[in-house]
Formats: structure tokens, C-alpha cells, sequence
């Protein structure tokens, strides 16, 4: 009979999964302080891998962990204690036997499990912070051993568990933003905890170097790492495969950082690499993460056809290196189709009216499209960011300043001759149709639609009425000299 057993006065015979629902049950009430923490102590030296079904021991770890979430929430001494006693039975872990290295890991494990509250997960904050240094000690340590040690021992496999679960505190026991710093210094050492214990490590350790100084530059040293093992693709690990999404995948952290300094890197080890390693590095990085669409989403990035273009200035001759280059070549192909179908089109080969004031264009657009209905289609930014296929549009989060693309229509669309002679009166003045095309949620409380200059008068031959508004902000005296009536406010 194990002590915990005894404490919870349970059969000898009890399975795991009924222990752990009893050790629940025990903690979710009050529980005396000395009673409170043997009971804990005894759980400590309790959790193994049970040898169970994954689903039966996930449920097991799970109520272990709610439990241990009971106890932390009860005091701050508690929770000091806890953190204390469960560093100091990591810190003795030698890992030299077998067993003991398994139930090490798997009570790593369980420690840095997401606590079954968001109250508890949290409340170890302050632990962590305090025990930091200690952490980190622990850490270079397991990563010294590591590096020494025999990757064929199970005793290793062990180490790589505890070690790569240990970091995850990081992840889960720090409160947002609060606590960067702590994941800032932490992040200094993942790159060589990555690379001495790469099978162990997951998709969390890959979003953990989003708080490494030098992010591109590790980014960069761990893809040529990863080419590196003498392994195959399915056993390098969670964390290849996590790697491979965040540098090109949908919402990767290197695109949203700007994957150009990590390209620059990569640019660096490219010419080292064999035809095999460059091939392994177009089909996991650049065709892996984009298995919806990949065509599109390449057309719609920059930094995607960058990444592409890179391989292609390599110059290699592989399968994989011509479908890149073919890739690539399609990309620009469907860019330039979205743009025609998107974009005004000219005018029988016309190349229509250049005008020193973008803003006096939209005043004539305004006049031309909105109110004589005589250029069409009729432009309405609602269908607009429907149809448009380069990217997604979203009005919601982007209606409050200037949509690129609805700016660059207008620009490009083209006012003939013929089309300006239809222009007898302008207004220059707020809440305009093609204003609110261009920044749908404008208030007109800012200068994106002034007109600084009266120099495009000259393209409009028939205009009669000038009626300025508020957006006028340059000299009136010529329409004046043309004797164009001036209705300002």
C-alpha cells in the first residue's frame, strides 16, 4: 500500500483512476494544513505513467493536477510550500535509474500542466517570479546533462520529458503580458534546449522564442538544425512540424513579424545545404504549412513569394526546386489576374487625366459616380472586400483609416476628357460617398481628404460652381480669375 493510499484510507487494490478522483475529492474540501500537505507530499511520490489507455490516463493526470489547483488556492503559504518542496524533488532528480527519471518527468509534468482553474494557474505567478533564478539553474543543469548524455538510454527520454516540460511553466503559470520579462530572460536558453531535447519539444517551445532578442536570427539557426538531423521528418519531433507552421503557415509569428530578417539568415546557410536538406526545406516549410490553397496564400503574401523567390535564386536543380520556381511564376500570374479583374480598367488604351491633387479626383469622382451616375460600375466597398482575393479585407477592423486597395482603385481609375467636360459643379467637402469608400468609418474630424491645391480647375473646361466645405485649403484665387462661382462656408 503506497502512503497515499493509506491517507486516503483506500483500498490496496484501488486502480489510479479512482485514487485520483479521491484525491480530488479529498482537496476540493477544507483540509488541515499538516493533513493538506502530506496528502500532497504523498501524491508526489504517487504519479507515475500508469501504464494506462491515453484517454484513462489523461483523465487521471487531469483530476491529479485539479486537485494539486485546490490546494494552492488555499493560502499564500501553501502555494510557496507547494512550489518549494516540488523544485526541491526536481533539483535531487540524478537521473541515472530508469523509473525514477519516468516518474520525474511525469511529475514535471503535471507541474507544469495549465491548472485546472485560471484562478490557480495564476496564483503560481508569484512563485515563479520568486524562484525564477532557481528555475533557470535547474534548467542549465538538465541541459548540461543532456548534451552528455547517451540519446539511445531511455533514462534520456526521460530527461528530454522533464526538461522540455519544466520550460512550460513559462507558458502557463505567468500572468499575459505581466510577466514577459520572466519569459524574456527564460527564452535565452531555448534555442539549445530545443536542440538537446528537439524530440520532446512542442509547439509551445516554438511560440516561447516569439520572446528571444534575437528572434529571426534563431529562427533562422534552428530551420538549418532541423535539415541537419540525421533523422526522418517523423522523428524530429512536435516542435519541427510547429516550427515549419509559424514560418510560413496561416497566421505564422514570422510573417507577422516580417519573415525578411529571418530570409536574410536562411540566405546564409542556403549554400551549405545538400539537394536533399534544400528539398526537405521547400516540402516542410514552404508546401507543409499551406495544405488549404496554397497558391492563393502565396499570392496573397509578400513575404511568402520572398521565401520563394529566395529558393529560387539558389539556382538548384531538383524537383522541388523547379516546382517553386513554377510556384512562384503561378503566384505572380494570379496576382496579376486579381488585379485586372479588381482594378478599373483603361479606357480603349486611353491613359485619362493625371491630377497634381489625388483629393480633388475623389470631388470629381464623387460628382461623376455618386451623383451623375456616369462612370460605372457604380464602386461599393462592401462588395469590394467580398470579391478581393490578394487578402482579407475586414471594414471592422480596418474601416477607421485608409484601405490600401480601395485607394489604389481610385487611383487607378481613369477620367477621360470627355468624362471631365460633364462637370458643371464640385463640391470639396466631408461625408462623401467616395470618402467613406476609402475610410468607411471616416468622422471627417482629420486632413485625409484635404485639398491643398486648386491646380486640377484646369481639367475641368464647363465648371460653373465651386462649393467648398471645410476640406479646401488652398488659395481660391483661381477659380476666381476664372470666374467660376466660390460657395464656401
Amino acid at each position: 500500500m503506497t502512503k497515499l493510499q493509506a491517507l486516503l484510507r483506500a483500498n490496496p487494490d484501488e486502480e489510479p483512476s479512482e485514487l485520483s478522483h479521491q484525491l480530488l475529492n479529498r482537496l476540493q474540501g477544507f483540509t488541515p494544513e499538516p493533513e493538506g500537505r502530506a496528502i500532497i507530499e504523498a501524491s508526489f511520490e504517487w504519479v507515475d505513467d500508469f501504464e494506462l489507455e491515453e484517454e484513462n490516463q489523461k483523465r487521471v493526470d487531469e483530476r491529479i493536477n485539479e486537485a494539486w489547483s485546490m490546494f494552492v488556492l488555499l493560502t499564500v503559504e501553501e502555494r510557496a510550500w507547494f512550489y518549494d518542496t516540488m523544485l526541491n524533488i526536481l533539483e535531487k532528480e540524478p537521473f541515472t535509474e530508469a523509473t525514477s527519471a519516468r516518474k520525474t518527468a511525469k511529475l514535471t509534468e503535471l507541474f507544469a500542466l495549465r491548472k485546472a482553474s485560471i484562478e490557480s494557474s495564476y496564483a503560481l505567478r508569484d512563485e515563479l517570479r520568486s524562484s525564477h533564478t532557481r528555475v533557470l539553474e535547474l534548467l542549465r543543469e538538465w541541459i548540461e546533462k543532456g548534451k552528455s548524455a547517451d540519446r539511445r538510454d531511455p533514462v534520456f527520454r526521460e530527461l528530454s520529458r522533464a526538461a522540455a516540460a519544466l520550460f512550460e511553466i513559462y507558458f502557463n503559470h505567468p500572468h499575459y503580458m505581466d510577466d514577459d520579462d520572466l519569459r524574456s530572460e527564460a527564452s535565452i536558453l531555448l534555442p539549445e534546449l530545443i536542440r538537446t531535447f528537439y524530440p520532446a519539444c512542442n509547439h509551445v517551445h516554438i511560440y516561447m522564442l516569439g520572446y528571444h532578442p534575437g528572434y529571426a536570427e534563431e529562427i533562422a539557426r534552428l530551420i538549418h538544425f532541423y535539415l541537419n538531423l540525421d533523422q526522418s521528418r517523423e522523428n524530429k519531433g512536435k516542435a519541427y512540424f510547429s516550427l515549419a507552421s509559424s514560418f510560413m503557415g496561416e497566421g505564422a509569428a514570422v510573417l507577422e513579424r516580417g519573415i525578411r530578417p529571418v530570409s536574410d539568415a536562411l540566405a546564409r546557410y542556403m549554400p551549405a545545404w545538400s539537394d536533399e536538406q534544400f528539398d526537405e526545406f521547400i516540402d516542410t516549410f514552404i508546401y507543409y504549412p499551406l495544405l488549404r490553397q496554397p497558391l492563393l496564400q502565396i499570392a496573397r503574401s509578400n513575404d511568402r513569394r520572398l521565401v520563394l523567390d529566395l529558393t529560387v535564386t539558389q539556382h538548384r536543380k531538383t524537383a522541388l526546386a523547379a516546382k517553386a520556381a513554377e510556384t512562384l511564376r503561378q503566384a505572380n500570374a494570379v496576382i496579376a489576374q486579381i488585379e485586372a479583374d479588381s482594378m478599373p480598367s483603361t479606357k480603349n488604351g486611353v491613359k485619362g487625366i493625371s491630377f497634381a491633387d489625388f483629393n480633388f479626383k475623389l470631388a470629381v469622382i464623387e460628382e461623376l459616380m455618386y451623383k451623375q451616375n456616369v462612370l460605372t460600375p457604380r464602386f461599393d466597398v462592401g462588395v469590394f472586400v467580398q470579391e478581393y482575393a490578394l487578402r482579407e479585407i475586414s471594414i471592422a477592423e480596418e474601416g477607421d483609416r485608409p484601405i490600401p486597395e480601395v485607394r489604389e482603385y481610385f487611383e487607378r481609375l481613369v477620367l477621360t476628357e470627355e468624362d471631365l467636360s460633364k462637370v458643371t459643379k464640385l463640391v470639396i467637402g466631408s461625408g462623401q460617398q467616395v470618402q467613406l469608400q476609402i475610410i468607411p468609418f471616416w468622422n471627417g474630424e482629420d486632413g485625409w481628404f484635404d485639398v491643398h491645391t486648386l491646380e486640377d480647375l484646369q481639367h475641368l473646361p464647363n465648371l460653373r460652381v465651386l462649393q467648398a466645405i471645410r476640406l479646401l485649403k488652398a488659395d481660391s484665387a483661381p477659380a476666381v480669375e476664372r470666374g467660376i462661382i466660390l460657395v464656401q462656408d
